[in-house]
């Protein structure tokens, strides 16, 4: 699994994450299925995403969003011919510039709704976020999505870095 490791300045960028929303029509479908469709919602949403493949050849999303970088991982995907997915995980890793114990991973989980966190043996710390998408979820579903993970990632690099 092919990850990006989060060492963007806390700065968030210049253009609210939504705001491009209005832009785009109410009817856009974003979808698992359509990785392209993904990748397109970010980009209309202000944010940078480019399509590759991961070790195993299903989708893969690099992205930049709001200043840090993530992933977006594409599940339930055929195995022979690596689409149809079904799901997302956006995946942001850091590396910590200040303690973050195992307590503090579970306080910032209970704090923080439909994040998941966890801590490697060198101390790296990675935050998941799961989206299902069948076959389609409105727009703006899918940016409400994406702002409460980059707020996630907000706070959770406020934790780690210094």
């Amino acid at each position: 699994m092919k990850v990006l490791w989060a060492m963007a300045a806390l700065a968030a960028s210049s253009m609210a994450p939504g705001a491009a929303l209005a832009a785009a029509s109410s009817t856009t479908t974003v979808t698992a299925v359509r990785p392209d469709s993904v990748a397109q919602a970010l980009n209309n949403l202000g944010y940078t995403a480019e399509m590759a493949k991961d070790a195993n050849g299903d989708p893969l999303i690099n992205a930049d969003i709001g200043g840090w970088q993530a992933a977006l991982m594409f599940y339930e995907c055929n195995d022979k011919t690596h689409d149809g997915c079904q799901s997302l995980q956006f995946v942001a890793n850091f590396t910590p510039e200040k303690t973050f114990s195992a307590e503090d991973a579970v306080k910032f989980m209970r704090n923080t709704r439909f994040a998941s966190v966890s801590l490697d043996k060198d101390q790296a710390v990675t935050m998941t976020w799961d989206v299902v998408t069948g076959k389609g979820i409105d727009l703006e579903v899918f940016s409400n999505s994406v702002d409460m993970f980059r707020s996630a990632m907000d706070s959770l690099g406020t934790a780690v870095f210094k």
